[in-house]
């Protein structure tokens, strides 16, 4: 179960961020967290290093799922809080929503997310929400689509490549590394 939570601004000067890099198939993650808030996800191709050779408990967790999902399996991503703090309303129900509602190997229109999200009309803001995800693959951004399916609008570094594989990734069941 993955939650969006706030934080006290004070506590979280106090905590310091760790950085560990996780990889399995093609894929690999950079997870900023402190404690047991997940702060970012940097998202990008195996650079073939492998993961860190010392994870955390959560580092293993999401490593774990990692695979899981690189050999196109529905992954089961560790309980962890994803701070709040900084998003507008609106994209923290979006992402919410997009968690909740449009599962793996699913797609979803960005005007069909805003009407999930309570504004049908808002598809645009919807893009500008999830440009804003700093949760890939938790909160999966890639699994949005333009009108007709067209691939459009990811931000990731890497792409409408890489949202493209991810799409096919979930939807033949295979990693093609």
């Amino acid at each position: 179960m993955l939650t969006i939570s706030s934080t006290d601004e004070s506590l979280e000067r106090s905590k310091a961020v760790v950085v560990e890099h996780v990889e399995a198939g093609r894929l690999r993650l950079a997870l900023h967290h402190a404690g047991p808030e997940l702060e970012r996800i940097g998202l990008g191709w195996s650079t073939g290093q492998g993961p860190d050779s010392e994870l955390s408990p959560l580092g293993r967790a999401m490593q774990a799922a990692l695979e899981r999902y690189a050999r196109g399996r529905e992954p089961q991503w560790p309980e962890v809080d994803l701070p709040k703090k900084g998003l507008p309303r609106f994209t923290v129900q979006v992402l919410r929503v997009l968690r909740q509602e449009v599962g793996f190997g699913s797609v979803v229109s960005y005007g069909e997310l805003a009407g999930l999200a309570g504004n049908e009309r808002a598809a645009r803001a919807v893009g500008g929400a999830l440009a804003r995800n700093p949760w890939p693959l938790l909160v999966p951004c890639h699994r949005v689509v333009g009108a007709g399916g067209a691939l459009t609008g990811f931000t990731n570094p890497c792409g409408l490549e890489m949202k493209r594989y991810l799409l096919e990734l979930e939807s033949t069941g295979s990693d093609r590394a």
